[in-house]
């Protein structure tokens, strides 16, 4: 069983009906609803079809791994960046680019939320990551 992800002291006896954040009293989940969910499936409403660049035993460190995904699942820095609805809206843009690339880049450097909410996507998944990688070299 998981730990509550909102008081993250007692088991979680249910998932958000939103987000599946777990959770284990109605008190964590009206503090939950009122905060940090928000909908997954109405976050990016036209998805494109992701299609591998690789084999999945390749080791690629910039993929990101379901405990990555957790982190950024659960982050209550993301969330509250989340709530702008200009991030969201340039998300759904860039999902649904020809140009992901370029368009990311772009927003970037014209938004600096936007670039506030990419910096820290990157700090949460990549950190450990990269200070592993530091360690190494030293």
């Amino acid at each position: 069983m998981a730990l509550c992800k909102i008081c993250e002291k007692e088991q979680s006896k249910y998932k958000c009906p939103k987000c599946r954040a777990p959770y284990c009293s109605l008190v964590c989940f009206k503090k939950h609803k009122g905060k940090a969910c928000f909908d997954f499936y109405r976050l990016v409403p036209v998805r494109k079809e992701i299609t591998p660049i690789g084999a999945p035993d390749e080791e690629d460190p910039s993929r990101l791994t379901p405990q990555d995904l957790e982190k950024l699942a659960y982050s209550k820095e993301i969330h509250k960046l989340l709530e702008h609805p200009e991030i969201r809206e340039i998300i759904r843009q860039i999902d649904c680019s020809k140009t992901p690339v370029v368009d990311l880049d772009f927003m970037r450097s014209n938004d600096p939320v936007f670039d506030d909410f990419t910096k820290k996507l990157v700090e949460i998944t990549f950190k450990e990551k990269l200070d592993a990688v530091q360690k190494k070299g030293t």
